[in-house]
């Protein structure tokens, strides 16, 4: 499962990031040779770098090169760091939970009905990154969790 999801994610990201070097090498050419801008360009890529950030952000988190801070974790003994990823895990899921799945949610519910400018895209769309990304991070997540119990049980010698 996490074969498909990781590749769904790589091509989704590295899709939307084509496709946004072709819309600004289309806007740069409309503004400056036919000295006509684009107007629905500039807004298709705000709304693709904010989706390219939410999910390649949880892809990311997935792969674990996502930023950390581990220096206070690298001082804490073998045995007892499996606590500290535990605890960090449970702080994202926090995060994920309220922020990106019941925030995502009202976000979206409170955009029901209003549409972009020069996209005339509803705005729901936009939002709806959020709840995707949560459902990814979410995902990638309880895989990190289930890693640890799986590496710390074969690691644990038996008796």
């Amino acid at each position: 499962m996490r074969k498909i999801v990781d590749r769904v994610t790589a091509f989704l990201t590295c899709s939307l990031m084509i496709i946004m070097v072709l819309v600004a090498c289309w806007q740069v050419f409309t503004r400056f040779v036919l000295n006509s801008p684009s107007t629905v360009s500039e807004e298709f890529l705000r709304y693709a770098l904010i989706w390219l950030t939410m999910i390649g952000s949880a892809y990311a988190y997935g792969k674990k090169k996502h930023l950390a801070v581990v220096f206070v974790a690298r001082k804490i003994p073998g045995k007892n760091q499996i606590f500290v990823k535990l605890l960090v895990e449970a702080v994202v899921l926090i995060f994920i939970f309220v922020i990106l799945l019941f925030g995502g949610t009202k976000a979206y519910q409170n955009a029901i009905g209003q549409a972009s400018s020069a996209l005339g895209m509803p705005m729901e769309y936009l939002y709806l990154s959020l709840m995707v990304a949560g459902v990814l991070f979410m995902f990638y997540s309880l895989l990190h969790i289930k890693e640890y119990f799986t590496k710390d049980a074969q690691t644990t010698p038996t008796e």
